[in-house]
């Protein structure tokens, strides 16, 4: 009880804390009527003809005008500051001029001049001057990384750019947004969800930094249009050619040259960078040469990036595996090292007319290593130990080979009907795969590990009468390791998103998605056992799932309201609905099958799942440099697939301690808050305080169950339930700061803590052995990077 009360105590102190900071930023000047200034000018196009009813606003304030007819306009009682000022026109761009300063009582003439487009005014923003490090009017926790801060940072991947944000922390290779579980996040590129589900390890489409135009990363308070996340979202948009302009990079680096190749400072890396960008030659050049001209304009982009490493370990002085063989891509052709990381992407953009965009891309990455993190599917729960294989290290010729490939097509079809109106579609084709084995030795070859005893013989004392031969050293001299898996996803997509600009201060967005994939799982415990190994899972399914959504945004004087609503719908497949009807399914009781037919519905024929979720979130400007926000929504997540398809096929059961799928599993469900306060004291100084909370509800979890009827009756199985919880809250704060454009650095603050039943969704399998009664994990992190001298300090605990 004692520690109850302290506990209570200290998040009381805590959050006390927090509003006694939020209190204190909201303080705001008072400034006489003396000291208000104005802003004037003219408002006309490229030929300089004048330009009346354009809007122009103080972003952050409630201060605006509307060009009269001479295209003239007068902004009054305009407080000393730096402001960013937004101009919108039906048929122009909309443009933004950031560091527009006003000192006291002053009178500032400021002409504006606009380029015409048949985009709509939010599709189409140009920002003269550079970006504010602060949007005023933004209602969530989301940090935007630029190409140009990529450029200056020491990242080169998606991941290191990602687990750089407040609020990120990067552990086993896995990215933790606000204390989730790695598979909560949803990783997008250029607006597709480009998971693998199967792994369970986070991104299924490995990007280079080099190709990355911008990196979106949201921690709370996310929009309606993006799902399938309970902690966090990465938005990523690749680069396009331009047409005026033609690129070409390459970069080389590695850690040694000669002098230092046997020091503990090499890992035997080398990395390959490489684009090239521009207009298609054919159209512009050859076919105008010869007096053939045709409509719109193409671009081309193409990235190569190549990575190769023997690692830590072996620069340590470990053991490395003579040759690593891939048994699905070039054998050792692709695999020169211990850790190999290929992509390439293909782009190619067609600008028909100003309000008509088609493109293409294609995407497809590749790594080949012995790192045991790249899947997180066991049969039986073996102690996480990820990245180097430990217990091989005498072998490692014999440990698994890891080989990843994804392959990722998208086609894009962007379309103005209007200077308020646009909509967006896409058609997308995932398809990834992962093969684990001992360097291309199919599973019945396996053989089983041993750990031989040699001479000199030694022996330990069991008791007065009795002693016992140690074993060997530890490690395994002969045999193979204990899985073998191979599986595949396999997923067309289509999506529809439609945008209307009621007014410059009303927005209306909704859109659609249907995904149909076809997934594979093969997993072989101890193959060395005939015929199919000690335990093993093979499953073939054909899942579809998809969501519609609406939000609108609304800009009222003192307040910008985001709000939305989302429904998701899935259908786990006829896999499913096959089991659950066949009654000769043993693990499947019949209180899970009325569940399931009470809790899904009957569409076409197929039985679905349905979560609705809400959104809306508050941005309030206290001034014009200082904004306070609040969120709150709901999220969900579907199960692993795992979790649902595991054993429901009777003959795979056939060993003990397994884990077997439970059909009538529901999304994993996040209620979350966050309230936070942004300040910017200059246009180079940007400090943010945020605290959240959040509750998260169905968690999966595994117990075990007694059959009661049937010809089990009196035995016990393990399957998975939607019985687990857990509640995180936490503080981030955040200063950045920028000089010119030679400068940019980012000082941040997590501390946050999580509680629940479980760390994992093994937990309760794990209490067959060992009595837990609940988990407690707090985390505080610092970091602070700076992009001039290229340096960075992390400190976790």
């Amino acid at each position: 009880m004692k520690n109850i009360i302290c506990y209570i105590s200290h998040f009381r102190k805590l959050y006390s804390a927090m509003l006694f900071i939020l209190m204190m930023f909201c303080i705001s000047d008072i400034h006489a009527q003396a000291n208000l200034g104005s802003i004037y000018g003219k408002v006309t196009d490229s030929s300089g003809i004048p330009l009346d009813g354009v809007t122009i606003k103080l972003k952050g304030t409630y201060l605006g005008a509307v060009t009269e007819y001479e295209g003239t306009y007068k902004i009054n009682e305009v407080s000393p500051g730096s402001y960013t000022m937004q101009v919108t026109a039906e048929g122009f761009k909309t443009t933004e001029y950031t560091d527009i300063n006003i000192v006291y009582d002053e009178k500032k003439e400021f002409n504006i001049v606009l380029k015409s487009t048949s985009f709509t005014v939010d599709q189409e923003i140009e920002v003269v001057g550079e970006r504010p490090l602060m949007d005023i009017e933004q209602t969530s926790s989301s940090h935007f990384i630029s190409s140009d801060d990529i450029d200056k940072s020491i990242v080169s991947n998606v991941t290191d750019v990602v687990s750089q944000q407040a609020g990120v922390v990067k552990q086993d290779n896995e990215i933790h947004i606000r204390g989730g579980r790695n598979y909560e996040n949803s990783y997008l590129v250029d607006g597709v969800n480009v998971q693998d589900p199967l792994s369970g390890t986070g991104y299924g489409l490995q990007l280079s930094a080099n190709s990355l135009e911008e990196v979106e990363v949201i921690t709370g308070g996310y929009n309606a249009e993006f799902g399938q996340a309970t902690s966090g979202v990465v938005n990523v948009r690749t680069k396009e050619g331009k047409y005026n302009q033609a690129n070409f990079f390459l970069s080389y680096q590695r850690d040694n040259f000669g002098n230092n190749k046997n020091s503990g400072s090499s890992f035997n890396t080398d990395v390959l960078e490489m684009n090239l960008s521009g207009p298609e030659p054919i159209t512009k050049y050859l076919l105008r040469s010869l007096g053939i001209k045709t409509p719109g304009e193409i671009t081309l982009f193409a990235s190569f990036f190549m990575g190769l490493s023997d690692g830590f370990y072996a620069n340590q002085g470990g053991a490395k595996a003579s040759q690593v063989y891939s048994s699905t891509f070039g054998g050792t052709r692709f695999a020169p090292r211990q850790d190999n990381s290929w992509y390439w992407l293909g782009k190619a953009t067609y600008r028909m007319t100003p309000a008509m965009k088609l493109g293409y891309s294609f995407n497809q990455s590749v790594s080949i290593n012995q790192n045991s993190s790249s899947l997180q599917s066991n049969l039986e729960y073996v102690q996480p130990n990820p990245g180097y294989q430990y217990d091989f290290q005498k072998i490692l010729d014999n440990a698994n080979t890891y080989t990843q490939n994804s392959l990722f097509h998208t086609i894009n079809w962007s379309h103005s009907l209007g200077p308020k109106t646009f909509y967006d579609i896409k058609i997308n084709k995932f398809f990834t795969t992962l093969r684990v084995d001992a360097n291309g030795t199919n599973w019945d070859q396996y053989s089983e590990p041993l750990d031989i005893t040699k001479p000199p013989f030694q022996y330990y004392y069991i008791d007065s009468t009795r002693t016992g031969l140690i074993p060997g050293d530890g490690f395994y001299d002969v045999g193979n390791q204990f899985t073998w898996h191979d599986h595949f996803v396999d997923e067309i997509s289509a999506k529809a998103d439609f945008t209307y600009n009621v007014s410059t201060k009303n927005r209306i967005k909704a859109g659609v998605e249907a995904s149909f994939q076809e997934m594979q799982l093969i997993d072989i415990y101890q193959p060395w056992i005939k015929p199919l190994g000690l335990n093993n899972d093979i499953y073939l399914v054909y899942p579809a799932f998809g969501d519609f959504y609406a939000q609108q945004s609304l800009t009222f004087k003192g307040m910008i309201l985001n709000y939305g609503l989302r429904l998701d719908y899935w259908f786990p497949g006829k896999y499913v609905d096959d089991a659950v009807n066949d009654t000769s399914v043993a693990t499947i009781p019949d209180q899970t099958r009325s569940a399931y037919e009470d809790d899904t519905y009957n569409i076409f024929g197929r039985r679905a799942k349905l979560s609705l979720s809400p959104r809306v979130g508050i941005s309030h400007p206290i001034t014009n440099n200082q904004t306070l926000f609040f969120s709150y929504g709901h999220f969900s997540k579907r199960p692993k697939p795992q979790f649902v398809y595991a054993k429901l096929d009777p003959q795979s059961a056939k060993s003990t301690f397994q884990k077997f799928g439970n059909p009538n599993l529901n999304p994993e469900t996040t209620v979350a808050y966050e309230l936070g306060i942004r300040n910017q004291f200059t246009n180079d100084d940007v400090f943010t305080v945020t605290a959240y909370y959040k509750n998260i509800y169905d968690y999966v979890t595994t117990r075990s169950i007694l059959l009661n009827s049937g010809r089990f009756i009196g035995k016990s199985f393990i399957t998975y339930f939607n019985q687990d919880y857990a509640r995180l809250r936490g503080v981030e704060v955040e200063y950045r700061k920028r000089i010119g454009s030679w400068f940019n650095g980012k000082f941040n603050f997590t501390y946050s803590v999580a509680t629940g039943k479980s760390s994992s969704a093994d937990q309760g399998f794990l209490r067959c052995s060992k009595k837990r009664s609940g988990n407690y994990h707090r985390i505080f992190s610092f970091m602070g990077q700076t992009s001039a001298g290229k340096c960075k300090s992390l400190f976790q605990y």
